[in-house]
């Protein structure tokens, strides 16, 4: 029985002001630890990217998944 990939999330950051820059200004991406992809995490990690958007811009954070 072929055994089913675990997803995993976390949350990513631009570290600094350089969310405000130029798009071609080079962006360094931060990030957070990565949690099981449960509906339970990725409602905390989502209700964390929904404020730091209001608070920061739209692209200045966001989720990433992985296959774990």
């Amino acid at each position: 029985m072929p055994v089913k990939a675990m997803k995993e999330i976390r949350l990513r950051w631009v570290a600094g002001e350089e969310h405000i820059a130029a798009e071609s200004a080079p962006r360094r991406p931060c990030g957070g630890l990565w949690h099981p992809d449960t509906p339970e995490n990725r409602e905390a990690l989502q209700k964390i990217v929904d404020a730091a958007v209001e608070a920061y811009g739209p692209g200045s954070h966001w989720l990433e998944e992985r296959e774990a």
